[in-house]
């Protein structure tokens, strides 16, 4: 097995990560980079192999007074994966929504990735098939179908 080390996001690992994913990482705010966001990577001999982001987000009314946290991304590269890199970069994003006391933590994810489905399923997320729209220029492009998941992660939230 190849060892991997875990950073928080910097500067210039984030360069690293657009250099990798491309420029629309950042537009489509799968790396938020705003106050109250927690960003980590893995990394192989200071190569980015995976990294995952999540943010604060808050409900809609009539709930607005409640929020949790939403994963914005996780990803590890195909020649990475099956080696527990995206099992361990989600535990990372769970203790941090934790112990910032977000009553749970949610994710999407199409149905094009059943690798990540399974592993969703195995770290006790609830699932939930659902679909997604995508808008461009304010309008309705295309429909995505895939899976929400949420796992509650403190009974007794502060937030």
């Amino acid at each position: 097995m190849q060892t991997i080390i875990y950073k928080k996001i910097d500067d210039e690992i984030e360069e690293k990560i657009i250099a990798w994913f491309g420029d629309g990482i950042m537009k489509y705010d799968m790396l938020p980079k705003r106050d109250g966001c927690y960003r980590v990577a893995a990394m192989y001999n200071e190569q980015v192999v995976g990294f995952a982001a999540v943010s604060p987000a808050q409900w809609t009314p009539p709930l607005e007074q409640y929020g949790d946290a939403f994963i914005n991304s996780i990803e590890v590269e195909e020649s990475f994966r099956r080696q527990g890199i995206g099992r361990k970069l989600i535990t990372m994003l769970e203790d941090w929504v934790r112990d910032g006391g977000y009553r749970q933590i949610r994710a999407w994810s199409s149905y094009e990735s059943p690798e990540a489905l399974y592993m969703w399923y195995a770290m006790g997320y609830a699932m939930c098939p659902a679909t997604e729209p995508i808008y461009e220029n304010g309008q309705l492009k295309e429909l995505n179908p895939g899976y929400y998941y949420a796992k509650i992660l403190n009974l007794s939230p502060t937030k």
